[in-house]
């Protein structure tokens, strides 16, 4: 992979986790199985956000820290976030 950095350079690099990679995939296969088509778009659109931020190193942000009380909120309420 090739990729633009943030400080304006250009960086080859090789990323391997199957492992990864599988957990990644089975979960994206069972929302879309459970979410409604609304839900699921915009949990698309969530993702890619939360990853810019994180790749950025913006873990301390407004908007971050905005994102995941957005996605505990729901985890949360069925009993699947942390006490």
């Amino acid at each position: 992979m090739v990729e633009n950095r943030l400080v304006g350079i250009k960086s080859r690099e090789i990323y391997e986790a199957p492992g990864g990679t599988i957990l990644h995939t089975a979960h994206l296969e069972l929302a879309a199985l459970v979410l409604d088509r609304e839900t699921l778009h915009y949990k698309q659109l969530i993702s890619q956000k939360y990853a810019e931020l994180i790749y950025y190193g913006l873990w301390e942000t407004p908007l971050k820290k905005q994102l995941d009380a957005y996605v505990d909120k729901p985890r949360k309420s069925h009993g699947h976030g942390a006490a």
